[in-house]
Formats: C-alpha cells, sequence, structure tokens
C-alpha cells in the first residue's frame, strides 16, 4: 500500500469514527437524554462490532438506525436498571458520611466492591449486547462473569477507557467528534478477542 492509499484510508476511518460518533450525540440528544443514550449507545457499539468483524463497509446510518429503533425498549429496560443501581450507589456514597468507626470501614467496603461489579457491568454490556440476543438480566450476569473470568483484560478495558477519554479530552472540539466512537472499537475490540478466545477453548473441550 502506498502513501497515498495510507492517507485516504487513514481519512477513511477518521470519517467513520466521526459519523458515528454524530449519530450517537444525535440520537441520545432525540431519545431526551435519559431515554437516548441507551439505545443510541447500542447502535454504536453495533456498528463497531461489524467494524471489528471485517465488515467496514457497512452503511453506518442504516446500520446505526434500524439497530437504534430495535432496541429502543430493551435498551432502556436495561437502562432503567441500570440508573436505579446507580442512584441506590449514590444514595448509599452519601450515607457513609454519617458512619463512623468500623461500621463505616466495613459498609465502605462493601460500597466500593459493588461499585467496581457495576463498572465491571458497564464495560462489558454494550458490547455483549451488539454482539448475543438475551434478556436484560442474562446481559448484566454475562457482563459480570467475563468481567470475573477476565480480571486483567477487564482492568485493561477500564484502564485504557479512561485514557482514551483522557487523551482525547486533551484537546479541545475532538470529543465532540471522536470519544464515544473511539472508546466504542477498543472496547469492542477487547471484548471480541475475550469471544474468540472462549469459543475457541468451548470448542477444544467438546473435541477433548
Amino acid at each position: 500500500m502506498g502513501m497515498s492509499e495510507k492517507l485516504y484510508a487513514t481519512a477513511e476511518w477518521i470519517t467513520r469514527l466521526a459519523i458515528v460518533n454524530l449519530l450517537w450525540l444525535l440520537f441520545t440528544i432525540v431519545g431526551l437524554g435519559i431515554f437516548g443514550f441507551f439505545p443510541a449507545t447500542i447502535a454504536m457499539f453495533s456498528v463497531t462490532r461489524k467494524w471489528v468483524s471485517g465488515d467496514v463497509d457497512i452503511p453506518i446510518f442504516k446500520t446505526f438506525w434500524n439497530t437504534y429503533k430495535r432496541e429502543f425498549i430493551q435498551a432502556n429496560i436495561l437502562a432503567l436498571i441500570f440508573y436505579l443501581l446507580g442512584i441506590i450507589l449514590y444514595v448509599d456514597l452519601m450515607y457513609t458520611r454519617t458512619l463512623t468507626g468500623w461500621t463505616s470501614i466495613l459498609f465502605v467496603g462493601a460500597l466500593f466492591s459493588l461499585c467496581i461489579f457495576y463498572v465491571i457491568i458497564l464495560v462489558y454490556i454494550f458490547p455483549l449486547f451488539a454482539h448475543y440476543k438475551l434478556t436484560s438480566f442474562q446481559y448484566i450476569k454475562r457482563a459480570f462473569l467475563f468481567g470475573i473470568i477476565n480480571p486483567f483484560r477487564t482492568l485493561m478495558m477500564i484502564v485504557g477507557s479512561f485514557g482514551i477519554s483522557y487523551m482525547v479530552s486533551s484537546i479541545p472540539g475532538l470529543s465532540f467528534f471522536f470519544l464515544g466512537s473511539i472508546i466504542s472499537v477498543f472496547l469492542t475490540w477487547m471484548t471480541m478477542s475475550t469471544i474468540k478466545k472462549l469459543e475457541k477453548q468451548e470448542v477444544e473441550n467438546q473435541q477433548a
């Protein structure tokens, strides 16, 4: 591949990432924020899953819009679960300020563990939603299991997401075009690698 081809390919990827990120923001707003975030994020991950799988020439808007419409209800059921859990964790966190002594230490420790589990599930839930067709609670269960059986990879995903957020946000205006889409590609790639590894192990176990 010559220099001109490389530059063209790079420009194509920059355009793809910008388009899907703008669609993500637009359809989050269309859903009034709270009702649009989960469907729009799932639609974005559906697009990036196809990219990671090698299907880079998909119609981005059509793929995004079809997923957004199809998954709107289930995505918001899942969103309701996460919003409620997030509120409960926040209220509990505020409650810890009133505690003292060993009670405070034990409660904070338990709450910290729950917050870690919450983040782990949140990291995996979107790429898994784009790959599998399950119930809301099955997605949560599988996301939790993926995080537990792959602790090092899970840590890399969390740290990597924060790292990407920091680097993209440090350049004015870049977040608007690329923050969500780059994180989506990264998390999808990491999750797909785990899925392929588990599927390979399953085949080997069946053949043994």
